[in-house]
């Protein structure tokens, strides 16, 4: 078994060395609580490594979530970016018209055509506000078995809230590995926090991580809070 490192040591060190493959993560976030960035991390590592990487965005232009990137990351290898939205805004709906006119069938196409070792999905909305709770489903289903037959990796964002309560059990149920991203404010800072909730095939931490967003990405604290 295969084992995918994020890119963020304490984080890594945590899961002892890192992501194992086969594994569906999700990345469940409250808004403004830095997931795009976390996946940005993994994205980057694994082209670093030699590794070949996708990333679908949701919301973003393919230039924008590129510029993004090169906020936090000086140099990296380039690695595919797609986005439902097109390269730039002008080129927008001739985009989505052309190529993602089903989303999910063009997604699975690109994953049955091509081995990927790290896929990463922002964001889950898009797709539970297109498509029925069964399409999204089958979807992360069709994942993890990709993942399963070739030892990789999916990371998939989520931003709470914004789906009912049973649908986000369930998504929680049906990806192998969880990872909850909040947002604290005290009286002169806002703190942010990530906490372990599953990873199968590993002893998920018992721990609270602060963490902080800089301008060379996440910066986690290596100290530790027991629940």
């Amino acid at each position: 078994m295969r084992i995918y490192r994020t890119g963020i040591v304490p984080f890594d060190v945590q899961l002892e060395g890192g992501i194992p493959g086969g594994t569906v993560l999700l990345i469940l976030e409250e808004p403004g609580a830095g997931g795009d960035v976390f996946s940005y991390h993994f994205a980057v590592e694994g082209a670093k490594s030699g590794e070949k990487v996708i990333y679908f965005s949701t919301d973003d232009y393919e230039d924008d979530v590129k510029r993004f990137l090169r906020v936090y990351f000086d140099q990296y290898k380039e690695f595919p970016v797609l986005s439902l939205k097109g390269q730039k805004k002008d080129e927008a709906r001739v985009h989505v018209k052309r190529a993602f006119h089903d989303a999910i069938g063009r997604l699975k196409g690109i994953l049955r055509n091509d081995r990927y070792d790290r896929t990463i999905i922002n964001n889950l909305v898009y797709f539970f506000s297109k498509y029925s709770y069964e399409d999204v489903v089958s979807m992360i289903e069709f994942l993890s078995d990709v993942c399963k037959e070739n030892d990789s990796v999916s990371v998939l964002l989520m931003t709470k809230g914004m789906v009912d309560d049973k649908q986000e059990t369930a998504l929680k149920h049906y990806c192998d590995g969880v990872v909850e991203l909040s947002l604290r404010e005290t009286e002169n800072e806002i703190q942010r926090r990530l906490k372990f909730l599953k990873l199968e095939g590993v002893v998920v931490p018992r721990i609270v991580l602060r963490y902080d967003i800089t301008n060379r990405g996440i910066r986690m604290e290596s100290t530790i809070r027991v629940l």
